[in-house]
């Protein structure tokens, strides 16, 4: 194969270099040894490529295996859901409270810059015994009661399992600074019951007289 290679390439300069009139003939050594150099490059393999990759099939062997994420690598700065829960916010209170030692209950109250009004009950009624809640006012800082108002109360509509003996009550005590009236009423059955109404008042200073109607209400307990 050498050979023929080598030949092939003398014949090709012999035949380009006869076409050239009167120029110097080359020497057929020097030609027969150019082939030669030729032949052998050209007949020289190249080298084979180097595979840089390593097998799995060694990586198994080996043992060697992919790292496994760590849970406790996080940050320590990372907020916990236990920290941010801790922002959140308490339970609203609630719109009645019951009242100190004496045993009474208060319910939702009504306030102005001038006054405060609501009602209170006893802890617990009988059923077919006649009981009472309070209407309360408290004048407020300069303020006092109008000694000549008409307080009164407007009871809403009485709710299942109660009477009452009059829907408007009229009657008031009054002191400098407190004025209330007791609203009797009769339960004729056990559970909770509200009892609502709105208070017509006035309270004054030494320059003028506030007049103010107040929706006030109580729950109370019938055992």
């Amino acid at each position: 194969m050498r050979t023929i290679l080598g030949f092939s390439v003398l014949a090709l300069l012999v035949s380009s270099l006869s076409g050239c009139g009167d120029q110097a003939k080359p020497d057929p050594a020097a030609l027969a040894a150019t082939a030669t150099s030729t032949a052998v490059a050209s007949a020289t393999p190249s080298a084979a490529p180097t595979v840089s990759a390593v097998p799995s099939a060694t990586v198994a062997a080996e043992g060697s295996a992919a790292p496994t994420a760590d849970a406790s690598a996080a940050p320590s700065g990372s907020p916990s859901v236990a920290s941010s829960a801790k922002g959140a916010p308490s339970a609203a209170p609630s719109s009645s409270a019951k009242a100190d030692s004496g045993g009474e209950v208060k319910g939702t109250e009504s306030t102005g810059a001038a006054f405060s009004a609501y009602m209170s009950g006893a802890k617990s009624y009988k059923v077919g015994q006649p009981g009472t809640v309070t209407a309360i006012v408290n004048a407020l800082g300069e303020y006092h009661v109008n000694p000549e108002f008409p307080y009164k109360v407007k009871l809403g509509a009485a709710p299942a399992g109660v009477s009452y003996a009059q829907e408007v009550i009229t009657d008031v005590s009054r002191s400098e600074k407190r004025a209330t009236m007791s609203i009797p009423f009769t339960p004729s059955q056990a559970g909770s019951a509200t009892i609502t109404g709105t208070i017509s008042l006035s309270v004054c200073t030494k320059d003028q007289c506030v007049i103010e109607k107040a929706p006030v209400s109580v729950t109370v307990k019938v055992d």
